[in-house]
Order: C-alpha cells, then sequence, then structure tokens
C-alpha cells in the first residue's frame, strides 16, 4: 500500500476521487456534441482527473462504468490509468472480483499487471482462496500496491449479511485480512472497504485491524461526513483514504455558476479541507 501512502503524505491529502461516470449525468455541454458516448466520457474523465490532481491522494476506476461501453470503453479505462499515473496518482481498480484459482489470477493480471492500477477491490466471500492471487500478484509486480478486501461496506442493505451471524461476517472477513497482509515497511498489502455510513462497525473493525489500510467508501453524497470517517482512524489519525465520487463528479449540478471542471475541483478541494480539518491526517 506504499503508493497509495506516500502520495497521501506527498499530497497531504486523504481524499480518493473515484471517476464513476454515468452518462445520464454528463455536463449537458458535453451531451450535446455528436461525439458518441465513449468519446463523451473519455473527455468527461480527463478533465475532472486534470481538475482533481492537485487535491487527490488517489483516483479510483469503477471498472464497470468502462466496461459496459464495450472494448472502447476499457480503452478509456486503460487511459485514465495511464493518465492518473502522469500526474503521480495511484489508481485503485474497483473491480470487486471474487473468483478462485486460475480465474482470479486471470483477473489480477488484467487489472494489475495489463491495465496496470496500482491497487484492486476484491470479494472474499469464497475465502482467501479469493483473495491471494491478488496478492500474489501485487508482490510480483513490486509497485507498493495493495489488495481492498470488502469487509464492512457502505450500502444500505450490507448490515443484513455482514452483520448477521455470530460472530458478524465482516469480522470473519477482518480477521481474514489480518491473516494475509504481509507488512512491507508501513501497512500491510492487504487493507479493509470500511464504508462510513456504519461508523460503530468500522470502530470494531479498526480494533481487529490497528495497522490496516482503510478504503472508506459512504462519505458526501451517501451521507456520511467527517464525523462517521473518525472512528475509522488508527491510533496516528491516520489509516484511512476516503472516497468521493458523485460528490465530486457532478458537483457542478448544484453549482451553475462554475463550469464541471471548476466545481469538480472545488469539491475536491473542499472533501480535503473537510477531512483534514476534520482531524483526519494524510498517510
Amino acid at each position: 500500500m506504499e503508493a497509495l501512502t506516500e502520495s497521501a503524505r506527498r499530497r497531504r491529502s486523504p481524499l480518493v476521487v473515484g471517476l464513476d461516470p454515468m452518462p445520464g449525468r454528463l455536463p449537458a455541454p458535453l451531451r450535446s456534441l455528436e461525439e458518441d458516448e465513449v468519446e463523451r466520457t473519455r473527455e468527461f474523465c480527463l478533465g475532472v482527473l486534470e481538475a482533481v490532481a492537485e487535491e487527490a491522494a488517489a483516483i479510483k476506476l469503477q471498472a464497470a462504468c468502462y466496461e459496459r461501453l464495450g472494448p472502447e470503453g476499457m480503452r478509456v479505462y486503460r487511459e485514465l490509468i495511464e493518465a492518473s499515473g502522469g500526474l503521480g496518482l495511484p489508481v485503485i481498480a474497483d473491480v470487486k472480483r471474487g473468483d478462485i484459482g486460475e480465474v482470479a489470477a486471470a483477473y489480477a493480471e488484467a487489472h494489475l499487471e495489463v491495465y496496470g492500477a496500482s491497487c484492486v477491490t476484491v470479494n472474499p466471500y469464497m475465502g482467501e482462496d479469493a483473495v491471494v492471487p491478488f496478492l500474489e500478484k501485487v508482490r510480483e509486480l513490486g509497485r507498493g500496491g495493495g489488495v481492498f478486501v470488502l469487509v464492512a461496506t457502505s450500502n444500505p442493505s450490507a448490515a443484513g449479511v455482514q452483520s448477521s451471524t455470530n460472530p458478524p461476517l465482516f469480522e470473519v472477513a477482518a480477521r481474514l485480512v489480518e491473516r494475509l497482509g504481509l507488512d512491507q515497511g508501513g501497512h500491510p498489502d492487504a487493507g479493509a472497504v470500511v464504508g462510513a455510513t456504519r461508523p460503530e462497525v468500522g470502530k470494531r473493525v479498526r480494533e481487529l485491524l490497528p495497522e490496516h489500510l482503510f478504503l472508506v467508501p459512504g462519505y458526501g453524497a451517501q451521507g456520511g461526513g467527517v464525523r462517521e470517517v473518525v472512528p475509522l482512524l488508527d491510533e496516528r489519525g491516520s489509516g484511512v483514504l476516503v472516497n468521493s465520487s458523485r460528490g465530486v463528479l457532478y458537483a457542478y449540478e448544484g453549482r451553475p455558476d462554475l463550469d464541471w471542471k471548476d466545481a469538480a475541483r472545488e469539491a475536491a478541494r473542499w472533501a480535503r479541507e473537510d477531512l483534514l480539518s476534520g482531524g483526519v491526517r494524510a498517510g
């Protein structure tokens, strides 16, 4: 995870910006162009990336948003990873893959090696067999990347599964993360996805994983604020990277005085300062 934490410290930012574009919400100036949907999406995402580059520690790409556009969409996906790297921003491939064996290894090779992301998100429902191939690829590449395992997610129905057993499944997943991660001089290379919408659960996950890096969705558009992030912090007041996607991408919808790039920049700047002023340390 060193690529992420070093970027966060260097940029003094705990913010991850998610480039998860939905065609129906692209700015009107882009929707009116004669270009096809792929090219409009490309222009939008590259514009937002450039606008937020000074405020973010990393970029998250939701792979489904590009897969739905077919082969050309995946070319945009790769281009965004390369463009982010050119700006010094590591990329988290939000793929939530959950298969095992050679299939999991193929997914790992695709997103970490072929496309070049620094990190991936992984679903652990099939056990450590679904996580280890990704960690093996991260370690083979040696670029300071990592694997974020879904532990306590931010969606409304998550508790119905993740807290429904004794012990809760989120605790089982957290212990898997603790068991599989290797300390490489900083955070272990297995981290946890822990949403900001259930801070009491996040606090418990932090007790189980005191040294691990958390990727935190649920901040902003999903209702979580900096107060909900604080229980997830480690003893140093850090250990989290907080994602904001819709709150940055579509900030222009609430700022008619700004064009979409300037609105994204201002939203990212506000989120970064909100997190820092609320006690979240970068890195």
